[in-house]
């Protein structure tokens, strides 16, 4: 019965990356290959990535076979509890932690912020780039490292389009300063980041889990790369 499963799933990944024109799954569904993470704090539950929810400590499961640069990440995600995200081009620090951009994964009056993960509280740039922007903004970061704001929605319009408890999508696309972030197709913040000492190139993919009881599952992760 497991290998059948077993074929099943990775029958069904061949069908996620055929679907989708260019895009790679970059998990097979069945095992962590290609992946590192923090023993015990995840699983894999009928081709999901679940966190177990052990861990006191946040950590991230690391994507290892690349650090793309220009791309556009699809998945789908569920936040049931607690505190998650997906890093995109950023370092790995080690014992997996992880310092760059990450997309929150949490309950709705949170989502849509583009975050910069382990930045020291002292640290000189740490306001603007603890919120880099937030849910219906496109904000511009310039070389100085000061931030531009536009808010141009209304943020709890554009979080009603995600859902507690359920399945969502997430979009992920990363061209030269420019990131945009989509769940459910709906754009949720865009961010240009042309800061000339901390904006980020490349770098690993990660999903966090923050510890403490979090709650949080992904599956069907595809990687598309763009010149």
């Amino acid at each position: 019965m497991k290998v059948l499963v077993s074929i099943l799933l990775v029958l069904q990944v061949a069908v996620w990356g055929a679907e989708e024109k260019g895009f790679t799954a970059i998990f097979n569904g069945n095992n962590f290959q290609g992946w590192d993470g923090k023993p015990e704090a995840w699983e894999i539950r009928d081709g999901e990535i679940w966190c177990t929810g052990k861990s006191q400590e946040k950590n991230w499961l690391i994507w290892r076979k690349d650090q793309p640069a220009n791309f556009i990440l699809r998945l789908e995600f569920r936040w049931d509890k607690g505190n998650s995200g997906v890093q995109v081009r950023s370092d790995d620090l080690g014992k997996w932690q992880v310092f760059g951009y990450q997309v929150e994964v949490a309950e709705q009056a949170k989502m849509g912020l583009w975050h910069h993960s382990l930045l020291a509280k002292e640290h000189p740039k740490k306001k603007a780039r603890h919120l880099m922007a937030t849910a219906g903004q496109s904000n511009t970061l310039a070389p100085d490292g000061s931030k531009t704001v536009k808010q141009l929605s209304d943020p709890k319009k554009v979080q009603a389009h995600y859902k507690e408890n359920a399945w969502n999508t997430m979009e992920i696309i990363a061209r030269g300063p420019k990131l945009v972030q989509k769940i459910n197709g709906v754009p949720f913040a865009t961010l240009e980041d042309r800061d000339m000492e901390m904006s980020r190139k490349k770098g690993f993919i990660a999903l966090q889990d923050h510890g403490k009881g979090c709650q949080v599952a992904f599956r069907k992760l595809r990687l598309k790369k763009l010149p």
